[in-house]
């Protein structure tokens, strides 16, 4: 059987997409598969989609594209409603497009994934192919004249699916399409590739995009109400969006820096799910909840609010999770207290969690689609004594298929951090042949100075589809030759100039504990460090540290009056009575300024910072001040305070910190400044992990 499925824009990144390449992956391993992508604004899918699936666009709007300067893209869409979602992306044009895809497919099913395009599915698919529409939104949150034009237009359709049973529900009662059957099938999350979490770790996880319906802010409260109560303990919000502003002015308002981490976007998320032992989801509504079987089939119980309308289909309150009131940020606090505080209850529904989320794995959703497909066969053959069922019927369609090796161009490499230092690489492509293929690491140098490339010894292990599995370690004594630097991870053969590779999943979490392990270890000699990492462009990259000492940042606490900073010298440096910190201006005007450290154990150090000074002496209106450690009060060695040794590697985007307004104590040299207002000082982390402070008038 041969299965279209018609999306907006499959080269983007949604939960749509994400559930619908799980589905399509699923029914290729037993029928021809396409996704038919109505836009296309990238080169390349950001979700992997395995070669077995042919992937269309209709539209083109890459620049350069002659789509762009189309007859037609100025005049409206003469089927998709005005009060639909994304009806300004919709045109005459587009129409145009879809309706020849439509009439032309040589599909036996097509799908359509949202309430614009299954009005098309409905009126323009060609007779001969069964129509069905995926309806992945809240129903009630459709407009009502969109829902109107669905009544009208839906009685054409085979079949309708919701994501949950409750809004199929809904549907029946305030869409009424008689004779059409309306199923709640729900999305389906694969098996994760990395372990499950152990529930050992004290990291809270939520992920979504940054929109004020998943009400992260109470998420923030709640987590600041237990704060102190749990001081060893980390809030950690993966995705990106409108609201992200807002929720970083709050964790600054709450006192939360360095505790409530806005993590930005990631993909694969399911390595960061796994370093957390709690999941938390405070949505005022959810049309599934995606996130929260992420999150159980990683071993997490998940902490929801009990929105309308899916987690009370996909948790089982006390078991592998806890349901509680919406839009109460108490509660949430309740729930969360009761999994942080019980290490028990929080395996044990940890591992309920991993159970029964078996539930939703793409093969038992696929069967259930199949029998669909098969039910709609049924009633239009009963119903058309024209049709022609498919030849290839679900319950004929043979054995599975086996994906064909993808080139290593579009290869993901897999890493593992463990916390000895060990990195762990793994990749399939093509049968290896005569020229053998194996990981390169290349320098990417800073300073021009480009250091050898460094071969990884390569494991090859051929695989059922004519593939070949690329296996590869490297050691901590390879920091010996790595040093400090930032490396390309690439497949290199003797006839290829080498392959940059697609960062896949990168499971750091023993960095977590490999952090308080260097920080700890004080005295016992150099300080290494390797931390893969994704590159904008999805290529994957190392981030090595070798050195002798270093002066790693623990806290910076940043009151109405000053700054304070804790730190730990890593290494066989020890820090002496009489230490100093040195705040020292960049550029050509430098200086200097040292106070004298508080030295704690476990060659520790605290440290408030002379802002006020800093303030009365600088010469320009905005000026960046470096933080440094001098050890020894009688030795000018000076060393950098970073803040690098994390398991992720942009520190500078998720510990923001707030900025202390300074009235200085003596009158400045600069002529221009405002006497009367405060100069605002904000202590960072650069891009290279260094610690620093900008000292701001204006």
């Amino acid at each position: 059987m041969k299965i279209s499925f018609l999306i907006n824009n499959i080269f983007g990144i949604g939960g749509t997409n994400r559930t619908v390449i799980n589905l399509a992956e699923a029914l290729a391993a037993r029928h021809e598969i396409e996704i038919v992508s109505v836009f296309r604004r990238a080169t390349a899918t950001k979700f992997e989609i395995s070669p077995r699936i042919t992937v269309r666009a209709l539209v083109d709007l890459r620049p350069g594209s002659p789509d762009l300067k189309a007859s037609g893209r100025d005049e409206p869409s003469g089927v998709v409603p005005r009060q639909e979602e994304f009806y300004a992306q919709y045109s005459r044009f587009t129409d145009t497009r879809i309706i020849q895809e439509l009439s032309r497919t040589s599909a036996d099913v097509v799908v359509g994934t949202r309430p614009s395009l299954n009005l098309f599915v409905a009126q323009h698919t060609r007779d001969a192919a069964l129509r069905v529409a995926q309806e992945h939104m809240t129903h009630l949150a459709i407009p009502p004249a969109v829902r109107a034009e669905m009544a009208r237009v839906y009685p054409r359709l085979d079949a309708v699916t919701t994501v949950t049973e409750a809004d199929a529900r809904s549907f029946l009662e305030n869409t009424p399409v008689p004779g059409i059957p309306v199923v709640g099938i729900p999305n389906s999350v694969p098996r994760p590739a990395v372990e499950p979490s152990d529930g050992s770790s004290k990291v809270i996880v939520s992920a979504g995009r940054m929109h004020h319906v998943k009400r992260y802010d109470l998420l923030i409260r709640a987590f600041g109400a237990l704060a102190d109560e749990f001081p060893d303990w980390q809030l950690r919000i993966y995705g990106d969006g409108g609201e992200a502003a807002k929720l970083r002015a709050l964790v600054t308002e709450l006192g939360l820096a360095g505790r409530a981490l806005l993590m930005g976007g990631f993909s694969p998320i399911e390595s960061e799910w796994a370093k957390g032992s709690i999941a938390a989801v405070t949505s005022s509504a959810e049309s599934f909840g995606m996130t929260l079987v992420e999150a159980m089939r990683c071993g997490l119980p998940v902490v929801s609010t009990d929105c309308p309308v899916g987690p009370r289909e996909i948790l089982r309150h006390g078991e592998d999770g806890l349901l509680v009131r919406t839009e109460d940020a108490d509660a949430v606090a309740q729930g969360l207290r009761l999994l942080m505080s019980d290490d028990r209850l929080r395996r044990d529904m940890g591992l309920a969690a991993l159970r029964n989320s078996t539930r939703y794995d793409p093969d038992a959703v696929a069967a259930r689609y199949e029998e669909l497909f098969d039910d709609a066969v049924r009633r239009r053959s009963a119903a058309d004594r024209g049709y022609r069922a498919p030849s290839g019927s679900t319950a004929s369609a043979g054995q599975p298929t086996v994906s064909p090796p993808v080139p290593l161009t579009a290869a993901p490499v897999d890493v593992t951090a463990d916390d000895a230092g060990w990195l762990r690489f793994a990749t399939s492509g093509p049968q290896d042949g005569k020229y053998r293929w194996q990981f390169t690491l290349r320098h990417n140098p800073s300073d021009g100075k480009r250091r050898p490339d460094m071969p990884l010894r390569t494991t090859r292990k051929a695989l059922p589809n004519g593939g070949t599995r690329y296996t590869a370690a490297l050691t901590p004594s390879a920091l010996d030759d790595l040093g400090d630097g930032r490396w390309r991870v690439t497949m290199t053969s003797a006839r290829a100039a080498g392959v940059h590779m697609k960062a896949g999943i990168r499971d750091t979490r023993k960095l977590i504990g490999a952090r308080a392990a260097v920080l700890a270890g004080f005295g016992s000699g150099p300080v290494g460090w390797n931390l893969p990492y994704a590159q904008p462009n999805g290529k994957l990259m190392l981030r090595t540290v070798l050195r002798q000492d270093h002066v790693e940042s623990t806290s910076v606490a940043v009151g109405d009056h000053g700054i304070t900073v804790e730190g730990v010298l890593c290494g066989a440096g020890r820090i002496e009575p009489g230490a100093l910190f040195v705040v020292s201006r960049r550029g050509p005007h430098a200086a200097n300024f040292t106070v004298p450290v508080r030295v704690l154990p476990g060659n520790a150090f605290r440290v408030d910072v002379p802002v006020r000074k800093v303030v009365d002496h600088r010469l320009d209106r905005w000026e960046d001040w470096d933080w440094w450690l001098q050890p020894e009060p009688d030795n000018w060695r000076k060393l950098r305070v970073c803040h690098l040794l994390e398991d992720f590697p942009d520190v500078k985007s998720v510990f923001v910190y707030p900025a202390v307004p300074v009235v200085g104590d003596e009158p400045s040299d600069f002529a221009r400044l405002h006497p009367a207002r405060p100069v605002r000082v904000r202590p960072y982390c650069s891009a290279s992990g260094a610690m620093a402070m900008n000292v701001v008038d204006r």
